[in-house]
């Protein structure tokens, strides 16, 4: 198996006698396991008189099996045991994941694996899980992406189970078509076998312990290794679901146009990445780029090539727009720009075979240089890739370019042709087309339109065979050039050192000495005073923060093909630069764009998009689920900095040109600037950067360092809402009496001791709603616990008496919980706070975050370990105790 230079684990793949494929990960670093179980089933596997199917024995898995009968325990002792737990269904696969401390993971492989061996699906369970799933749908029945995947699968071949509906609800999954549970059985028998299975199985312990650990618990899994998994005989599109155009009415503000190319299967093509090269030769946003070309006319604001569904036997090649008001009238135009750009394509093939050796060298960086993501994530991803990758390239698949194949490249390229396209125009005004057919999506009730695409405009496109003179594709890469040297360490220290030049500026550098990528983070803040005045000063600071990127995507798009990443963002005072990726060429790319931060022209025909975009983002988010509205308010009351998204929409409504160019002017003339620079990267190197820096910021005065104001807690507070969303919702929020790490770490605590249970209780038993939760939650450095319910059903004065007859029966039972519990949920947090950074990114961040935070000692980690093995449980309890009582300063905020 193909491994990256830097990756020291040991793999083993075996069979078991049932046909289950098993891949063996030994990561002696590691102090937790993981295991993931995926299968070739999903929703296109439901029968057509029960949709959902799939979806639903996903979630009945973990509510009981013979051996361990008791509903939600899997999820609950894996919390204990410091990990996570979780599943998703998708269209031809399941993937069932969990992770816990390595001790922990042959007791915790015996429970999961009896998911795949004797469910118990207990009839109570299947009624209380039916009207979660059911609550599920009822969430996301305004989401505006199921709603135009509705519509999609409603005008696809309908004898192809994409058209399938996948989530399920009450009419799916009722019991007047027959007994429900009978029918999972045997679904599941017929499924849910081992053959059509992949695990992975990871931690510290050796390779042999991790094979009879596989054998011992998954051998009972039924298989048949002869049994082939049935293919889909349907075609995805039939002919006359081609040259098709779709109008879908959006709920929120959206507008984009789809062009969409129907191709078959690609999986087997993974090994040359031809449509993925294809993709980025379309969605090149270059000088001369088709995305350069439509913005300046001021038809889009992005472009993304490459996307869309795909399955065993179908892939929707997809460029999507997202389109101006102005792109809306002009849309049959950009279809033709399309399509001179595929000219080009083909009209250039010799250059071609460069451009492929340019992307095939970056992701050859890419593979050698990857970051250890955490192992929950990773061991799901490999489970899922055994399905598509054969043994050789399970980890190298994802990166593998072998050549630039001619053969397959004019095959894909002919299937972007005018007579396989179809068009879905997204936008909130319906369009009346002659003889267009006027629909309402089933289930999500989304009207569109179907019409068909004029042919003698397809028969005009199909003879565009030139280019626009200024249409060009991209040249081979400049950031490429430089060499990528991973070099000599100079200091093992183990915190960064401040490199200080005068007041006002702190720059602070870290080599990094233990990850050995050639890669690195850059992180530069700039308070300003002028972000603060007003709300319509932190509207023009986020404003601001979107014409920059917008203005310089254009002039830094190779940096982006090259493996960098640069972002900016407001933040509450001021705006953040973070660039990442490659080390050779990083510093050059940061210095461009921190002198392109006060000199980068930025059109008023922009400015006007971008206002108007802005503005209507802030006004959708009323539409968002009524828990994020809440969670908006809260944030609001307890940060002044930090307005909600209808303060700042009103705030920005007014704004003209001029004033926005006033005020990006004179946010540099007084500013605090930090600065962190962390990776590959000498002292020489760093000093550099900080030179340049100080060059940048001459002119600026000096600013003290502003300090993000948060609002104490000082009493009970309690408001309610009305929302246009049928759903209910209250948030309960709890700040720590005071910053202390000892109250912090009480706060996470508590958490650690509450979550799973306020779950388990409340969405699994008692029904109250599909989302519902508990979560530690700080506010600018302050920690805090919010509780959250989400339901259709009740309404949120139900839902708080609920929550506070569950806090109340917490602590009178709390005693309980003393005892092995403690220790282990101890244990946990323990385990969570003590976890090393996995990868450059998550070590990066951590230090960043201290340094905002001014821990300038980096010891955070120490101090709450400390004060957690401090800690007593009869402390603990007093704390619990003192901060539920309904008269303590606290903030709940309800709507309706």
């Amino acid at each position: 198996m193909k491994l990256s230079n830097n990756d020291n684990k040991q793999y083993k793949h075996v069979t078991l006698d049932n046909g289950l494929r098993v891949l063996l990960i030994t990561d002696p670093s590691s102090e937790k396991s993981a295991a993931s179980l995926t299968i070739n089933v999903g929703h296109f596997d439901d029968p057509v008189g029960r949709q959902g199917m799939a979806h639903f024995i996903e979630h009945m898995l973990f509510l009981g099996t013979e051996q361990y009968p008791i509903k939600g325990e899997f999820s609950q002792i894996v919390s204990q045991s410091g990990g996570n737990s979780n599943a998703w269904t998708g269209t031809e696969h399941t993937c069932y994941f969990f992770d816990c401390l390595s001790p922990k993971l042959d007791h915790l492989l015996s429970r999961f694996s009896d998911f795949f061996i004797a469910p118990l699906f207990e009839q109570s369970a299947l009624n209380d899980e039916r009207n979660a799933i059911d609550a599920e749908f009822n969430l996301k029945v305004k989401d505006d992406n199921r709603r135009i995947i509705q519509a999609h699968k409603e005008t696809a071949n309908p004898a192809h189970p994409f058209t399938k509906f996948s989530v399920g609800n009450h009419d799916t999954l009722g019991d007047s078509h027959g007994d429900i549970r009978q029918e999972i059985i045997r679904f599941f028998q017929q499924h849910y076998q081992a053959q059509w299975m992949t695990l992975v199985i990871a931690g510290p312990q050796p390779s042999d312990e991790l094979e009879n650990l596989a054998s011992t618990y998954f051998s009972a899994i039924q298989g048949n290794i002869k049994h082939l998994k049935p293919k889909i005989s349907s075609p995805f599109y039939r002919a006359e679901d081609l040259g098709i155009k779709l109008h879908i009415k959006p709920r929120k503000h959206l507008q984009k146009l789809i062009v969409s190319f129907a191709m078959p299967n690609i999986d087997e093509l993974y090994r040359y990445k031809s449509l993925s090269f294809l993709a980025h030769l379309l969605g090149y946003e270059g000088e001369g780029s088709l995305y350069a070309i439509l913005k300046k006319n001021g038809w889009i604001n992005a472009l993304s090539a490459g996307g869309g569904v795909n399955g065993s036997n179908f892939k929707d090649f997809n460029i999507s727009f997202a389109l101006t008001d102005l792109g809306i009238e002009f849309y049959e135009d950009i279809v033709e720009l399309l399509f001179e750009y595929i000219s080009l394509i083909k009209a250039q093939q010799h250059v071609l075979p460069a451009l492929y050796a340019d992307k095939k060298q970056l992701m050859e960086l890419a593979f050698d240089n990857q970051e250890v993501n955490k192992l929950i994530d990773w061991v799901s991803n490999v489970s899922v890739n055994m399905h598509h990758y054969s043994e050789e390239y399970t980890l190298y698949g994802d990166y593998c370019m072998e050549c630039f194949n001619q053969a397959l490249h004019d095959e894909l390229i002919g299937y972007l042709c005018p007579n396989n396209m179809r068009l879905v125009l997204i936008h909130p005004t319906a369009i009346d087309e002659e003889g267009a057919v006027n629909k309402v999506a089933k289930w999500y009730n989304t009207p569109y339109q179907v019409a068909q695409i004029d042919r003698e405009w397809l028969e005009a496109l199909s003879r565009v065979h030139e280019p626009l003179p200024e249409m060009r594709l991209p040249n081979v890469n400049p950031y490429l050039s430089d060499d990528n040297t991973l070099h000599d360490i100079e200091s093992t220290t183990h915190i960064p050192t401040q490199l200080q030049d005068r007041p006002g500026f702190a720059f602070w550098f870290k080599q990094d000495a233990t990850f050995r990528v050639t890669k690195g983070h850059f992180y530069l803040e700039l308070d300003s005073e002028a972000s603060i005045e007003s709300h319509k000063a932190m509207a023009l600071t986020r404003l601001f923060a979107d014409l920059f990127m917008d203005s310089v995507a254009e002039q830094f798009y190779s940096a982006e093909l090259a493996g960098l990443s640069y972002h900016l963002t407001s933040h509450q005072g001021g705006l953040t630069l973070h660039t990442a990726g490659l080390s050779s060429c990083q510093l050059k790319l940061a210095s461009q764009l921190v002198e392109a931060l006060q000199k980068q022209p930025i059109s008023a025909a922009r400015f006007a998009e971008y206002k108007k975009q802005l503005i209507r983002h802030w006004q959708n988010h009323n539409k968002n689920k009524p828990v994020s509205e809440l969670f908006s308010l809260l944030g609001a009351k307890l940060m002044p900095w930090n307005p909600t998204p209808n303060d700042l929409a009103k705030a920005l409504q007014n704004v003209c040109f001029n004033e926005f160019n006033s005020f990006r002017d004179s946010f540099f003339t007084s500013i605090h600037a930090k600065a962190f620079l962390h990776g590959n990267w000498q002292q020489q190197h760093a000093l550099g950067i900080k030179q340049q820096l100080l060059c940048n910021f001459a002119k600026s005065e000096i600013l003290e360092d502003l300090k993000k104001p948060l609002n104490t807690i000082n009493e009970f507070y309690e408001a309610s809402f009305i929302n246009e969303q049928n759903e209910h919702a209250f948030v309960h929020y709890i700040q720590a009496p005071s910053q202390s790490v000892q109250d912090k770490i009480k706060i996470m605590a508590f958490n650690q001791l509450v979550s799973q249970l306020y779950f388990e209780k409340l969405r699994t038993e008692r029904q109250l709603g599909y989302l519902v939760g508990a979560g530690y939650a700080p506010f600018n450095t302050r920690a805090g616990i919010a509780f959250y319910i989400q339901s259709p059903k009740f309404n949120s004065k139900e839902l708080l008496q609920q929550h506070q007859l569950f806090l109340a029966d917490f602590v009178d039972n709390i005693d309980s919980m003393d005892g092995i519990h403690w220790r282990d949920v101890k244990s946990s947090l323990q385990s969570q706070i003590a976890e090393k950074d996995k990868n450059l990114r998550l070590r990066s961040q951590r230090f960043w975050i201290a340094i905002g935070n001014e821990d300038h000692t980096f010891s955070m980690q120490t101090q709450l370990l400390e004060a957690l093995d401090k800690l007593t449980f009869t402390e603990l309890k007093a704390f619990i105790a003192d901060v539920t009582e309904q008269s303590f300063p606290s903030i709940t905020l309800r709507i309706n």
